[in-house]
């Protein structure tokens, strides 16, 4: 790789192209899980908040109806339950749709009662709410947190693809580096790799992903599964090359002299 450095330009070099997805994939996506995690959150929230404050002074309900009650377990964990609550305070009547969320093993009927807040007649709960309200807080929180961080992590991968992208267009000194190749795919057009920086004496980084075309290949070294890539000063994200090292603004002399480099032979002479 020494030889190879030194027979690599110095001069400021563009990219023409880089492998790279545009980030707005990255920005669909990460608007993806964003919404699903909104949508539990508006979903689930409002119910926690009310139970909580069941739980601080509840009242069993015994003159109260149940409608179109059922739980639906997905997946023997995640079990989510529905029911349509009328009742009366002083003669007042209330009617609520009641939604919870929690994880409980295996399929069971549940026994419930209607359970409202003493200090506020209007709002009204089940016990099986109540008795899952730190499952229930937990598991959403989990959902929506978790949820949250991939899509800002996507929105993350994307900013760091446009911004690669966008340094490539301009003419910057390049510094060759190696990369290990983890495997190879066939996807819509092109073929995806997937590479990793080598760490001496470190777990693998994580896994970096490129394109190249169908019927191209990489810049492979002399070395079990690696090929050239190039980093942009102050980048983290290595470039992968292709064999014929067309991605770059070079020159046919500056060609023949990486390839021999590469090769262990004396570029020929223009």
């Amino acid at each position: 790789m020494t030889d190879l450095a030194s027979a690599f330009p110095t001069r400021p070099l563009k990219l023409r192209k880089t492998g790279i997805v545009p980030g707005i994939f990255s920005y669909l996506g990460g608007l993806m899980f964003l919404g699903i995690a909104g949508f539990i959150a508006v979903w689930q929230a409002p119910g926690i908040y009310n139970d909580i404050i069941i739980s601080q002074n509840p009242v069993v309900v015994y003159d109260s109806t149940v409608e179109d009650g059922h739980c639906t377990t997905r997946r023997f964990v995640f079990t989510d339950c529905e029911a349509h609550v009328t009742y009366s305070v002083k003669g007042k009547t209330f009617e609520r749709d009641i939604e919870l969320m929690f994880v409980d093993f295996g399929t069971k009927d549940y026994e419930v009662e209607v359970v409202r807040s003493a200090d506020k007649p209007q709002i009204v709960g089940l016990s099986l709410g109540l008795d899952m309200l730190w499952n229930r807080i937990i598991v959403g929180a989990a959902f929506v947190l978790g949820l949250g961080a991939l899509g800002a992590a996507l929105f993350f991968k994307g900013a760091r693809a446009d911004r690669v992208r966008a340094m490539a267009r301009k003419a910057l000194p390049l510094t060759p580096v190696p990369v290990n190749v983890v495997a190879i795919s066939n996807v819509v057009g092109a073929k995806a790799v997937a590479y990793t920086i080598p760490r001496p004496g470190k777990k693998p980084g994580p896994n970096i992903a490129s394109r190249i075309g169908r019927k191209q290949d990489l810049f492979w070294l002399n070395g079990d599964g690696q090929a050239l890539a190039v980093l942009h000063a102050g980048s983290k994200h290595p470039i992968l090359l292709d064999a014929e090292l067309t991605r770059l603004d070079l020159t046919e002399e500056e060609r023949r002299k990486i390839e021999a480099a590469r090769d262990g032979v004396e570029a020929a002479a223009s």
